[in-house]
């Protein structure tokens, strides 16, 4: 059934403008009105607590992306107690401890959603520990999530080492898992690129590869068509140049994420109205990026002072609309 209504707006003169409505639109418009929780928490708030209990919380298939850092490993000192019942989780713990989450995470993601980790290892006595990678095998091998991807975020404005043996680390690992690889959701167009003018000249030469292999094992060089590029610009590689959080004047938080990483992936994996999860919160740059870009947010943090930093940045934020 369809109602049809009329609206009468007067500017200095009458223009008629016809209105068609449904009861679909009506029922669509009154959820969207009263769609301020998950479950039995709020939309766009940051929660005191420790997120593998507060996951608990989180209904079904309701979350569409989790983006986060967590705590590393032992080697940032955050003020307090900020881990499960230990100042700080060391290495050798850190995978049993972390892998709690992800099996929230299994259930709690909807079957379109992903969960972004960045996380970085350590070198300990000259040894480079290997946790972040058990940490994936686990995940993959035990909650039933699936490893779509890895990047490298190489860090634009780390420092550099010190020491003569070892090179300048500037590189994280981030981790893209899912439920189902083909069903998650990406929208790559909105995150394409710029073609170099290099790149724009080669698509006007056909393209060449060594494909054919003889018997022997050599190869012989074959040649295709030319292809074309692509109207709103290249995909993006799997190495990201992002700023690191050391950017950001007058933050108080020891390791707080520069907004272009969540930016990215809030753009490439989310609609507006899509809810993301910051299981630790930290200084709240998840919270500010899904503000700017019409996302709802939930985040889960152990520590109040950081909890009020991302609450002051908000209305900050919204105090620039004024």
């Amino acid at each position: 059934m369809e109602l049809e209504g009329q609206l009468v707006q007067n500017i200095g003169y009458k223009i008629l403008i016809t209105i068609k409505w449904s009861h679909k639109y009506l029922k669509n418009k009154r959820l969207n009105n009263i769609m301020e929780k998950i479950g039995n928490l709020d939309l766009n708030k940051t929660y005191l607590g420790d997120c593998m209990e507060l996951a608990k919380h989180l209904p079904d298939d309701s979350v569409d992306l989790v983006v986060t850092s967590p705590p590393y490993a032992n080697t940032v000192s955050y003020g307090h107690q900020t881990m499960s019942g230990a100042n700080l989780v060391y290495t050798e713990h850190y995978v049993s401890w972390f892998l709690h989450l992800f099996y929230e995470a299994q259930r709690f993601l909807k079957p379109t959603g992903s969960f972004i980790l960045n996380i970085n290892d350590r070198v300990i006595n000259g040894e480079r520990k290997v946790y972040a990678f058990e940490l994936v095998t686990r995940i993959v091998r035990e909650t039933g999530l699936k490893l779509f991807d890895r990047y490298i975020w190489f860090k634009k404005s780390a420092l550099p080492m010190t020491g003569e043996k070892r090179l300048n680390d500037r590189i994280e690992y981030i981790f893209h898992f899912v439920k189902d690889p083909k069903k998650f959701k990406t929208n790559t167009d909105r995150v394409r690129e710029p073609y170099a003018e290099v790149s724009l000249k080669r698509f006007k030469n056909k393209v060449h590869g060594n494909d054919i292999i003889n018997p022997d094992g050599t190869t012989e060089l074959s040649q295709r068509g030319s292809s074309k590029p692509h109207p709103l610009g290249k995909k993006p590689i799997t190495v990201f140049r992002f700023d690191t959080g050391s950017a950001l004047r007058g933050l108080k938080h020891p390791a707080p994420f520069h907004p272009q990483l969540p930016e990215f992936f809030i753009k490439w994996l989310t609609d507006k109205g899509d809810i993301v999860l910051d299981p630790f919160m930290g200084g709240g740059t998840v919270a500010l990026v899904c503000k700017r870009m019409k996302r709802h947010h939930i985040g889960f943090e152990t520590n109040q002072a950081y909890i009020d930093m991302t609450e002051e940045r908000l209305r900050q934020e919204e105090r620039k609309k004024l």
